[in-house]
């Protein structure tokens, strides 16, 4: 063999050499890029040393839509590949399109499109119903026979609701949610307010510990209509403070709110004639349970023992299930023909639902929600929050 050729035979094997690695890191390029679609996330880039951005968000939500349209964009060109976008469903049950939405995005994330599909979402958020979203999985040329039986069938539903549970139990409450980091951001804030966490996070600096006197977000700055309906009610009809609160007997901050919350209410104000309570009722659309054990709540107020069934749901939130409530209704000595048949016909369906179109119009996003007196107060507060509120409401009532 010449020299020659034997030059030309390892030029051809450094070629080949060289195809072999670019299509491996090809390969891992575009694993990579599936991987974060496949925890439920849009990336906007992949390598070590990322910020991570855990987005809760809702399509129909005209927030979400502010953010993805306002401040994604400038993120996306200020950090590139230093930012990752991880996307987690957080529909809210008074949104009637967001559930379907969210599983449809599923959906297309099985054919490898769920960056093209998210952003034509957001683009008609105006147009989500059903139709709407097998029209776009066609647009974006997706395979519409598998992608129409997967939305059909449900075949996303678990999914969904594993991002909403989880958003819960880490205090997401409404949309847009964002956690970078772990760092928490509420609200479609302008880009500086993401920009100054960001950048401390790729500087390695602690994020602020919080002040503990620092005002919290959901103290009842803000008036709002909100009525009593005819809800449940605890307490002196001539009270001069109203408490409404909307809840989810399947909702765990609603669970602590009883537990460590209103105890004191009820000792400090309710049993002194000084506030009465109204129970309203907000399921969440991932809470399973939260849609019956609300009727079946409905059905005990119709035999005058709706606060009998509501202390003994809230003490074990686990066994809610239709046969659990009702052997509750059994053990509280309740006409169980009548209990079971009210909650088997669904009969308190549209009183739910009038709840939830009225906790809608007072700003109500996520339980647990209380108006107190026209003022707003969001989650599971510390009794001090609600006392403060509550001694403001009692001295402008006495003036």
């Amino acid at each position: 063999m010449t020299d020659s050729n034997a030059f030309t035979i390892r030029k051809s094997t450094l070629w080949q050499a060289a195809a072999v690695i670019f299509a491996v890191l090809v390969v891992l390029a575009i694993f990579t890029n599936w991987f974060v679609f496949a925890k439920g996330g849009r990336g906007t880039g992949f390598g070590s040393g990322k910020v991570i951005i855990d987005e809760y968000s809702d399509f129909q939500c005209p927030f979400c839509g502010k953010f993805f349209k306002e401040t994604l964009p400038q993120i996306e060109q200020a950090y590139g590949d230093k930012v990752e976008i991880v996307y987690k469903h957080f529909p809210l049950s008074f949104h009637e399109n967001a559930q379907k939405a969210a599983e449809a995005s599923e959906c297309a994330r099985d054919q490898d499109k769920f960056k093209g599909y998210h952003d034509t979402l957001f683009n008609h958020q105006d147009a989500l119903d059903v139709a709407s979203l097998k029209k776009y999985a066609a647009d974006l040329g997706l395979d519409t026979a598998a992608f129409n039986d997967c939305l059909d069938q449900s075949k996303k539903k678990d999914v969904v609701d594993k991002d909403a549970a989880e958003g819960q139990q880490r205090g997401v409450s409404g949309t847009p949610a964002f956690f970078i980091n772990g760092e928490k951001i509420v609200g479609a804030q302008p880009f500086p307010t993401f920009k100054a966490i960001i950048d401390r996070a790729l500087s390695g600096e602690a994020a602020p510990a919080p002040s503990p006197s620092a005002p919290r977000p959901s103290q009842p700055t803000q008036k709002v209509e909100a009525s009593a309906d005819d809800d449940p009610v605890k307490g002196s009809a001539n009270a001069p403070v109203t408490i409404i609160e909307f809840s989810d007997f399947q909702c765990p901050f609603c669970g602590r709110f009883f537990t460590q919350t209103l105890p004191s209410i009820e000792n400090d104000y309710i049993k002194t004639g000084k506030v009465k309570m109204v129970y309203r009722d907000f399921p969440l659309s991932f809470h399973e349970n939260a849609q019956k054990a609300a009727e079946a709540g409905e059905c005990a107020h119709e035999q005058g023992k709706f606060w009998q069934l509501h202390d003994k749901i809230f003490q074990d939130q686990n066994a809610i299930t239709v046969n659990d409530l009702k052997k509750d209704a059994a053990d509280l000595g309740f006409d169980t023909a009548k209990f079971n048949a009210c909650l088997d016909s669904g009969k308190y369906a549209a009183e739910i639902q009038k709840d939830i179109d009225d906790a809608k119009k007072a700003g109500v996003t996520g339980t647990p929600a209380f108006v107190i007196n026209g003022r707003f107060i969001g989650g599971a507060q510390p009794y001090s929050v609600f006392k403060q509120a509550i001694d403001a409401a009692l001295a402008e009532a006495a003036k």
